[in-house]
């Protein structure tokens, strides 16, 4: 099957003047510049010129150059043609690309560029690279990029953490990114507002379970009308998760920052919460959880929820004042025992206890890995 050429490929990077073959035939010829001139009836200077390049090779050149060189007229009106066409071209590369030059140095200032490399979204080509730009984040110029960032900027729900270094436009990047990637997600069910419940069940059975965990989450959020998606967080992003609404379905984004089952379960029915009691009621809202922001109403009623979800409160008062006098490193067995009890994975059990008693450096044999 024959290769279809683009005509950008075919332009050269510089255009040949026809005075450059007519010194190359009068070097050949071992013919001065004067005698040629002398035989076309025109100043020397003149036919410097056009070997110079300076002026064209017209009709009656061409002529005069086929009578005494004995090269058709054609040729050489068909390489001045080619030398005007070159040129143009030539100029209307440079045009072009001197504005996506100025255009890609305006988006290196508002989107991570670097992190879109390490995924490989974008490479070398510069024109292609502003496509693919304005296609994540649905834009068609650099005034549109600006102006959504100068928006992002405005919102007041992440302040700098004191701990992690977070780089507003990495974030805005990483977000403009899951919008990208929940649109290309189809979704053919609806929404039911009613399903938290059995939602929850479902996916707790599943991280008792964890075999496939990832996969399985996805298949089940899409059969309850929710897009499911994992994004690797970008530099200096300390985000756990994401939710928001696009068309007719919530979408929910995670980063596995800390990619252990606990951490997993805590932040997706974190962001399933907001789904059903914040998002459905209001579908212009959008809930990021970022390490170091704010804690606001919604998301302490978040925290809440995945926590109570995954282990009831009281079930785990009870469980903790049973056990106040045993040291934390003798807890891995009663940890096994109640999880197994209440058919709670072990990790979770652990990851609650870790965090209640602010010590994370218990070794354990339980494996917190998702699978």
């Amino acid at each position: 099957m024959a290769t279809k050429i683009k005509l950008n490929d075919c332009i050269p990077y510089t255009a040949i003047h026809p005075g450059e073959i007519i010194k190359d035939e009068l070097d050949a010829r071992e013919m001065r510049q004067k005698e040629l001139a002398s035989l076309m009836g025109v100043p020397t200077s003149v036919l410097n010129d056009i070997i110079k390049g300076r002026r064209d090779v017209t009709p009656e050149v061409a002529v005069l150059l086929q009578e005494i060189l004995d090269i058709e007229a054609s040729y050489w009106l068909s390489l001045q043609n080619q030398y005007d066409i070159d040129k143009a071209n030539i100029n209307t590369k440079i045009v072009e690309r001197k504005k996506n030059i100025e255009i890609w140095k305006v988006i290196s200032q508002y989107c991570s560029i670097k992190c879109f490399e390490k995924l490989n979204l974008i490479g070398s080509n510069i024109s292609e690279n502003i496509k693919t730009i304005y296609s994540i984040f649905g834009i068609t110029s650099v005034e549109e990029l600006i102006t959504l960032y100068s928006q992002e900027k405005e919102v007041s729900y992440f302040k700098k953490s004191e701990r992690l270094k977070s780089d507003p436009v990495n974030i805005f990047s990483w977000k403009r990114y899951a919008f990208y990637e929940s649109s290309k997600i189809q979704c053919d069910e609806d929404f039911d507002k009613g399903s938290l419940e059995t939602l929850v069940n479902e996916l707790k059975h599943l991280f008792v379970i964890n075999k496939n965990t990832i996969d399985n989450t996805k298949k089940i959020l899409l059969r309850y009308g929710i897009k499911f998606i994992i994004i690797s967080k970008f530099d200096k992003t300390p985000v756990d998760g994401f939710s928001f609404w696009q068309g007719k379905n919530p979408t929910i984004v995670l980063t596995l920052r800390l990619n252990k089952i606990d951490n997993y379960a805590f932040a997706l029915l974190h962001e399933i919460y907001h789904v059903y009691m914040h998002l459905y009621n209001n579908k212009e809202l959008k809930y990021i959880a970022i390490e170091g922001a704010e804690i606001n109403n919604c998301e302490e009623e978040a925290n809440e929820f995945a926590k109570c979800s995954l282990i009831s409160k009281d079930l785990w008062n009870t469980f903790l004042k049973q056990h106040s006098m045993i040291s934390p490193h003798a807890m891995q067995m009663k940890i096994k025992q109640f999880a197994h009890q209440h058919n709670i994975n072990e990790a979770i059990v652990l990851g609650f206890y870790q965090h209640d008693i602010n010590l994370y450096s218990i070794k354990s044999s339980i494996s917190r890995e998702i699978k």
